[in-house]
């Protein structure tokens, strides 16, 4: 059934000029051959749309697009995702590297049993310069099969990631917001999707049987940025979904924000007034 089934391999870029070509390239290689791979350039200035024409304007599985303003990270993400067509997805990165047999393999695994959501898989980090690798540390000790405790990988967590997941197109139809886009316009969005899928009730299955594929990181990842990750999570993620966390955890919740909130104060150089503000915020709002 899954070898006529079209995978739409969803890629928003900016500015990943030195890494997009080998993972297009990853994409590209997979076995399962029924594939559209749509690229959203979101402006970038450092000829990365340039040499996504010169490699790609003629290759049938790939297909090219560019906004005509920087959006961001959200809302360029939704861009690419409503020109999609596929029956699965999976939402990549311009500087990833994808396993050939990524696809047909999670496929397969689907096919297997037509209740799961997701099949999300196991994967390691590439340290750009030295090229050394090592498990993702949410995976070290992280057993394969039946995810039964979705909640617990999410909660101030990053147990999985899209990069190495496919997933149905019928439950990120229901995940959608009611505007039909499905990211939220922040940085943290593709954790956000995570646990609005968790709020679905979505059953993922996590395999560990191999490493599928490899997340880049180098001095340009969004997440490299001080304080990117923890101001999105608490000014946009939260004002979404503290209550959830709160009605879910209890006093946990707050003790694991008061630590965080401390491990900040103490970290000097990454000091902000706008996050020491929004942690006590959600603080204040946590025990109200």
């Amino acid at each position: 059934m899954s070898a006529s089934c079209l995978v739409s391999i969803i890629i928003p870029i900016y500015n990943a000029v030195k890494y997009v070509q080998q993972a297009i390239d990853s994409c590209l290689a997979q076995t399962h051959d029924q594939v559209e791979i749509i690229i959203q350039d979101d402006c970038s200035n450092d000829g990365t749309w340039e040499l996504l024409n010169k490699l790609y304007a003629d290759e049938s599985k790939v297909v090219l697009f560019r906004n005509p303003r920087n959006l961001g990270i959200g809302e360029n993400w939704n861009v690419a995702y409503a020109k999609a067509t596929g029956d699965y997805f999976v939402i990549f990165n311009g500087d990833d590297i994808m396993h050939p047999n990524m696809v047909a393999g999670f496929l397969s695994r689907l096919d297997s049993d037509s209740t799961l959501d997701i099949i999300t898989g196991k994967f390691e980090v590439l340290v750009t310069g030295t090229s050394r690798t090592f498990v993702y540390p949410d995976h070290v000790g992280l057993v394969g099969g039946l995810v039964s405790n979705l909640y617990s990988q999410l909660y101030f967590r990053s147990a999985f990631h899209w990069n190495f997941s496919l997933v149905r197109k019928e439950l990120l139809k229901k995940v959608e917001f009611d505007d039909g886009n499905l990211f939220l316009n922040t940085q943290v969005c593709d954790y956000e999707l995570w646990y609005r899928c968790y709020l679905e009730g979505a059953k993922v299955y996590f395999d560990d049987t191999q490493i599928w594929g490899y997340y880049r990181r180098h001095e340009s990842n969004s997440s490299s940025k001080p304080n990117g990750e923890t101001r999105s999570f608490l000014k946009d993620f939260l004002d979404y979904h503290q209550d959830s966390f709160k009605n879910k955890s209890g006093f946990n919740y707050t003790t694991m924000l008061a630590r965080r909130f401390l491990s900040f104060c103490n970290n000097t150089k990454h000091f902000e007034k706008d996050v020491f503000y929004l942690y006590v915020k959600r603080l204040a709002q946590s025990v109200l």
